[in-house]
């Protein structure tokens, strides 16, 4: 569909640098280079917007999502003590079948790392993360997470940058996986909240940048 397509072609230059974090997108000039209407370009960005690529601001202005480095501090620091303790919950609960589910997202993240193909990388450790909550069984911790990480997806933009990354971070899920493998409560917090913080390390720094690459 053309939505869709419409989608892929925002989320490729926002990808690639091209649009880059805070940066105005004209709408006019958009729609111009894309060969569509403005009300095809505004229904592609408001899916945009739902997946945390991009930002409309209370003037009707629309630009590439870029969190300040004290929302980012702010959220992951929440992020760090609920997912930690989802995944020391879901080590206790887990059952076999859950754990292949995980194995095969861990697996689709490797492709993913090995390809660079960041975008596709990031959905998966979203679903990881959000299966790990499942696991835990408690409905109002998957609730508060769930809509954190709505709110995470406003620093998605910079972590498409995270190319140099990609390896530090899925040595980080090896080490989730082995927790549950093993069934250690203990090492899954500790891996989970450790993965969390090299995070928002990086992406503190890339908030600090100029809006260009």
């Amino acid at each position: 569909s053309l939505n869709r397509l419409l989608v892929e072609k925002l989320k490729e230059a926002i990808g690639k640098g091209n649009l880059a974090p805070g940066e105005r997108l004209a709408e006019s000039q958009l729609a111009a280079s894309l060969k569509v209407g403005p009300a095809a370009l505004r229904e592609a960005l408001r899916k945009l917007e739902g997946q945390g690529f991009v930002t409309f601001r209370p003037d009707n202005e629309v630009v590439v999502s870029k969190p300040s480095r004290e929302e980012i501090e702010d959220h992951y620091a929440i992020a760090g003590a609920l997912e930690g303790l989802a995944a020391r919950l879901a080590v206790a609960r887990v059952q076999p079948g859950e754990i292949e589910r995980l194995r095969e997202l861990h697996q689709t993240l490797k492709e993913a790392c090995q390809e660079r193909d960041v975008i596709r990388y990031f959905d998966v450790c979203n679903e990881f993360h959000r299966v790990i909550a499942d696991i835990a069984r408690n409905e109002r911790l998957y609730r508060l997470i769930e809509q954190l990480r709505q709110e995470l997806q406003k620093t998605r933009t910079l972590s498409l940058r995270l190319s140099q990354r990609l390896e530090p971070s899925m040595r980080d899920y090896d080490q989730i996986l082995d927790a549950f493998i093993k069934k250690n409560p203990d090492l899954a917090a500790t891996a989970m909240t450790r993965h969390l913080h090299n995070q928002v390390e990086f992406l503190k720094g890339e908030a600090v940048k100029g809006s260009k690459p």
